[in-house]
């Protein structure tokens, strides 16, 4: 009887998360602002009351009335160095978290039965321990399921639903501790009467992704932007042969350039929703339905796009990087949280009528964007300059651009199966588009041909890679950075 009674608890406490998370409308908005403004001065007095680290940030600070920009920032760096002391239940500890996730059979297991858990691979720098309790994961399920059109009508309390759940492939890394695989470790058991859910890795041959999807004849298909290239690869080939009643692609942790989602598209026939969150707030965003955008879910989480020195910058403008703030996740409150993703927000209202902001693009991490020096100003060289180089080139499996130094590139690039590259060939693509942006006499580049683009510890493979560093601050140091490479 208690786990009769647990199950039908579980399940109302879904069914009303989802139903709160509903996308909203003009009657809505005075009610969820409202909402948020408790919800942000909730977590700023938890964070105080449960948390030594922010009791000491917070000293001087009147937490009912001050505006989010009065509060200090917090980089991984410090949460790090600061990590017992920043949870807010003194059962969470570093070394603890550290053995648990050293045991592959606590895979999907709540520490100590309240905490989820994962940690980022360190790609980027420093890995990142995250923690979410319970209701921070119901929460993320709840937003997706609500806001996700295709699939929340598959919540809904037909039996049909019951007889024949949709089937669900997931390509990512299989079954692990990284962020991308969290969402799915810990999978609602009262959804899996609606859900069937079918595990890939991206280190899987495509020959063998191709007999499962085949196989399995999946609703839904979630990965990355990487993977999904793959498997449109094989559609094109004739060997994966999709089910007739696929219903939507959904790309997840990796950027979704506009050429990339279309071929995809047309190969497909159905839309890829593209949802931006990461380990930290993973229900930040839902995918568009009509756009490769991605809505804010901005009653659960502050998103600051800031410039270099963090003042903010004009929706419809790149930012330097964000400032997040997990309105939802107690347990380790991220405050104007750092993170160097280059973000644009749309500046005008979304065409798919939603009231939610809309992430227009997502560019990548900072530290991978590319620049160039022209006449001694130094000017930013965004990506689709070289990936709009390689449209014509059919024989392409996959590539990836590598900045050495200054103005100086290398192409990656791997043919399709029993296909053949020409260096000679790439390379006239390439000039062309660089010249096109007046950058002919500029950009130096070698070519390689290999045979695959090897993806990063965390299952993702980078199309843009900043093995250089970022660019120098001052003209000065724009010429010791210029003599030391030529040295």
């Amino acid at each position: 009887m208690r786990g009769f009674l647990g199950a039908v608890v579980d399940q109302v406490k879904l069914a009303l998360a989802i139903r709160s998370l509903l996308l909203p409308r003009p009657q809505d908005m005075e009610r969820r602002a409202k909402a948020k403004e408790e919800r942000f001065r909730k977590l700023l007095q938890y964070a105080y009351d449960n948390s030594p680290y922010y009791r000491k940030r917070f000293e001087g600070i009147d937490l009912k009335t001050c505006a989010i920009t009065d509060l200090p920032t917090l980089t991984k760096a410090d949460m790090m160095a600061n990590l017992d002391d920043i949870f807010t239940d003194r059962d969470l500890t570093r070394a603890e978290l550290e053995r648990f996730m050293g045991d592959p059979a606590n895979v999907g297991a709540y520490f100590k039965g309240k905490f989820a858990v994962c940690h980022t691979s360190g790609s980027q720098g420093q890995p990142a321990i995250i923690v979410q309790d319970k209701p921070a994961i119901l929460t993320t399920f709840a937003a997706q399921f609500a806001r996700g059109k295709k699939l929340s009508r598959r919540f809904l309390p037909y039996i049909q639903q019951l007889l024949y759940p949709a089937r669900f492939s997931i390509i990512t890394q299989k079954p692990g501790f990284y962020p991308s695989s969290t969402f799915f470790n810990y999978f609602p058991e009262r959804a899996r009467r609606y859900i069937k859910l079918q595990r890939l890795s991206v280190f899987d041959p495509p020959e063998v992704l191709v007999q499962k999807l085949n196989e399995f004849q999946p609703n839904f298909i979630t990965s990355y932007t990487s993977a999904l290239e793959t498997i449109t690869r094989e559609l094109k080939a004739g060997r994966l042969k999709p089910s007739s009643d696929l219903e939507q692609m959904t790309n997840i942790s990796e950027p979704l350039p506009e050429p990339v989602a279309e071929r995809v598209e047309k190969a497909f026939g159905v839309h890829i929703t593209n949802v931006y969150s990461m380990a930290e707030c993973m229900a930040l965003t839902c995918g568009c339905q009509a756009t490769h955008g991605s809505h804010l879910n901005d009653e659960l989480a502050f998103l600051e796009v800031v410039d270099s020195n963090g003042n903010p910058v004009p929706n419809g403008t790149p930012g330097n990087k964000v400032l997040l703030t997990n309105l939802y996740n107690l347990a380790q409150p991220f405050i104007r949280y750092e993170i160097d993703d280059i973000v644009t927000m749309s500046a005008t209202p979304c065409k798919c009528g939603s009231l939610l902001p809309l992430v227009q693009s997502v560019q990548g991490r900072s530290k991978d964007q590319f620049w160039v020096n022209v006449k001694g100003e130094i000017r930013d060289l965004p990506y689709y300059v070289f990936l709009l180089a390689l449209h014509n080139e059919t024989n392409l499996a996959e590539h990836q651009f590598v900045q050495t130094g200054v103005n100086r590139f290398v192409l990656r690039a791997a043919p399709l199966p029993g296909q053949t590259l020409s260096v000679e060939r790439l390379r006239q693509y390439v000039q062309q588009s660089v010249t096109a942006e007046g950058l002919g006499n500029v950009i130096h580049f070698d070519i390689e041909i290999v045979d695959r683009i090897p993806p990063e510890e965390s299952g993702k493979v980078r199309r843009a890679k900043n093995l250089f560093g970022p660019p120098p601050a001052t003209a000065a140091e724009l010429e010791t950075t210029s003599t030391a490479e030529a040295g």
